[in-house]
């Protein structure tokens, strides 16, 4: 793409130089200013190439994770000295630009609450925690970004291996959320420990999308209002068992009580059923993509290790079951074989199964 070609590969080299010198810890003043004439007018698409040869590579990105912090801040002022583009209204980007800003004033009015934590004022703990409990835009956006926005990247070529680290740093803030939504308000320094996670690393997400993901995100994407082209197929789908008229079929989808999803032999996402009741989020960009793409990388290692076991057919299935937001779900994996035993992919199936947990006895009768 243009803004990939148009890029100084020596200003990157030395980019990368850099960020390479931080993995082993802050920097001496004299490094930092060998390479600061880099470093100060770096653009943003300059940082995302250089964060790709540290980031690409790496088997367990959550290790780099203080490195690249240092190097965002070492280039910070560069990147807020930097003109952003504007985003076409109705974009993808433009409403996604809009939640981060949205976020970034949340995170500023915290600022009020830190201070009365800290002066110890009566009910201010209690508060601050309700507050975070009942703001649920965070995990909106980051849904929106993982559905949405990361894969067009992925389907563009542009490079996008921060974005898998911008996941793991999403995981990590929805987590001290959730570990402060128990605090029992006793051992403050552990408070502090667990807010200092979710305020700081919130922050520094939302300033890597506001002067880096959009940036180099804005030459990437379609033009059309970025929005995916759903293509309807016609006629029957026929078998010795009976037919099903297109529309019968997609109204199938919609009606069971489970989410279906199918990922090809090549590990690619083929088909998502999209019932009003679904219990994680999908999007049409979904489709194509790598399954491993579809999942936080602390993730990865179990979505493979189940792909491996049923294409070298030592497993069938594989079983899961978790409480998500207050429902206890439960997860099957099914490998998906031809009549003489090839692998044709992974379907799989997930259901809300609160209700059915909770059933004793027998019902006959309505």
């Amino acid at each position: 793409m243009d803004t990939q070609q148009s890029i100084d590969t020596s200003r990157v080299a030395l980019l990368s130089e850099y960020l390479q010198i931080l993995t082993a810890g802050p920097v001496l003043p004299e490094v930092f200013d060998r390479y600061r004439p880099v470093i100060e007018n770096a653009t943003a698409q300059e940082v995302n190439s250089a964060l790709e040869t540290l980031l690409a590579p790496s088997g367990d990105i959550a290790l780099l994770e203080v490195p690249v912090a240092r190097f965002i801040r070492s280039v910070g002022k560069a990147l807020e000295a930097q003109t952003l583009p504007s985003y076409p209204r109705g974009s993808l980007l433009a409403s996604l630009s809009e939640e981060n800003d949205a976020i970034a004033a949340y995170l500023v009015a915290r600022q009020e609450h830190n201070r009365r934590i800290s002066a110890k004022e009566e009910s201010a703990l209690g508060q601050a925690i309700a507050e975070i409990g009942r703001y649920t835009d965070l995990e909106a956006h980051y849904t929106r970004l993982q559905n949405e926005l990361f894969p067009l990247l992925e389907r563009s070529g542009v490079e996008h291996a921060c974005t898998k680290l911008m996941w793991t740093l999403q995981d990590e803030v929805l987590a001290a959320k959730k570990a402060l939504m128990g605090f029992d308000g006793l051992d403050m320094a552990h408070f502090w420990r667990l807010y200092g996670r979710y305020y700081v690393l919130a922050g520094l997400l939302s300033f890597r999308e506001r002067y880096i993901l959009y940036p180099i995100a804005v030459g990437a994407l379609p033009t059309d209002g970025d929005q995916a082209i759903r293509q309807s197929a016609h006629g029957l789908f026929s078998t010795i068992t009976g037919s099903l008229s297109h529309h019968e079929l997609e109204r199938i989808f919609m009606t069971l009580p489970f989410d279906i999803a199918f990922i090809g032999a090549d590990d690619r996402v083929k088909f998502y059923s999209d019932p009003p009741h679904r219990i994680f989020a999908r999007s049409p960009q979904v489709v194509g993509r790598l399954v491993q793409n579809c999942h936080p990388p602390k993730s990865v290692g179990t979505v493979e290790e189940i792909l491996t076991s049923f294409k070298e057919g030592r497993a069938d299935s594989a079983e899961f079951y978790l409480v998500f937001n207050g429902s206890f779900v439960h997860i099957m994996y099914y490998a998906v074989r031809s009549a003489d035993g090839t692998y044709l992919g992974t379907m799989e199936v997930s259901q809300d199964a609160t209700h059915l947990r909770s059933l004793t006895g027998e019902k006959r009768l309505l």
